[in-house]
């Protein structure tokens, strides 16, 4: 009894409580309501749709970075988005590519114009890690900040002694400038064996530096060609194969006897060379053959008979 007792007084102050709410929340009061939770719903929805387009911007832009296979989609992708992180992603990226790909492995072909597009190369590598060390973070990306300065002093290195035109005498690298980017790379983690490599080539370029400017420049050094240059003295086909008196080229091929080139004297005796032998049917050559002709027909016989014939077999006699 006490428990249908309790049931229903707890059914009225429920029935109770929602009369007292319908009437508090009339007119103006339930559109204040009915305003909030639309508003809540559009703020959801908008900060989901803004997080797709995120999402999908994000992708795109990696698609982007990993399809980059060219310098000119690199830089494509680093004006797209200059100033973000990943922009910073594509001019690294476009960095590592001049330097290690078109720069570095060309420096040494003898061709002038692909040695000065190295060359360039290498000068444009050598501005974007520049670049990158005061745009990267050295407090987040510490080890970005260390491959940065490394490559731009390999950079400067490779450029110390090149002339900024064929024949100059000038530089378009420093050895100074090399010390200075090989030790702030060394800075970086200097407990590690990078950093420790990159510290011991700037004290061994600083203890020999004159040195190490001259062996640059002696890399660079024009190379003279020998097929724009006459043959000297000495050289060339005259030297595998020197004339003789005769002037025709003494050539000696093993296995046979050396023929004697040298010309004849006055005092040597000549040997007559031996007769030609007679043309053939001469009856004047004892040594000739000759056919005796057939014998002639008597005139008073008249022509030879006719040879007698074999006579023939009787078919008929068995």
């Amino acid at each position: 009894m006490k428990a249908e007792e309790r049931k229903e007084i707890e059914t009225n102050s429920i029935v109770l409580g929602l009369q007292r709410l319908r009437e508090r929340v009339t007119g103006r009061t339930l559109y204040y309501l009915v305003g909030f939770a639309a508003l809540a719903v559009g703020v959801v929805l908008l900060y989901r749709y803004l997080t797709n387009e995120r999402t999908k911007t994000r992708d795109a832009a990696l698609i982007q970075l990993v399809n980059a296979d060219t310098p000119e989609k690199l830089k494509q992708g680093m004006e797209d988005h200059r100033g973000t992180t990943l922009g910073r992603v594509f001019k690294l990226q476009l960095a590592r590519h001049l330097l290690l790909s078109e720069g570095l492995p060309r420096l040494g072909t003898d061709r002038t114009e692909d040695r000065n597009k190295a060359a360039n190369a290498v000068a444009e590598a050598r501005t974007y890690f520049l670049e990158l060390t005061t745009e990267l973070n050295q407090k987040d990306e510490p080890a970005l900040v260390q491959e940065a300065w490394h490559n731009a002093a390999e950079a400067e290195e490779a450029l110390v002694g090149f002339p900024t035109a064929e024949g100059g005498t000038d530089s378009r690298g420093s050895a100074d400038q090399v010390i200075e980017y090989y030790e702030k790379a060394a800075a970086i983690f200097p407990d590690s064996e990078p950093s420790k490599r990159d510290k011991a080539k700037a004290d061994k370029i600083r203890a020999n530096k004159d040195q190490f400017v001259a062996t640059q420049k002696a890399i660079y050094k024009p190379r003279e060609s020998a097929l724009t240059l006459p043959p000297r003295k000495g050289e060339g086909f005259d030297s595998l194969f020197p004339k003789t008196d005769t002037g025709l080229p003494k050539i000696d091929v093993p296995g046979l006897p050396k023929a004697d080139t040298t010309p004849p004297s006055a005092n040597t005796p000549t040997i007559p060379p031996p007769p030609a032998p007679p043309p053939a049917g001469d009856p004047k050559s004892a040594t000739s053959p000759t056919i005796p002709p057939p014998p002639a027909a008597d005139p008073k016989k008249g022509p030879d008979p006719k040879p007698a014939e074999a006579p023939k077999a009787d078919p008929k006699a068995k």
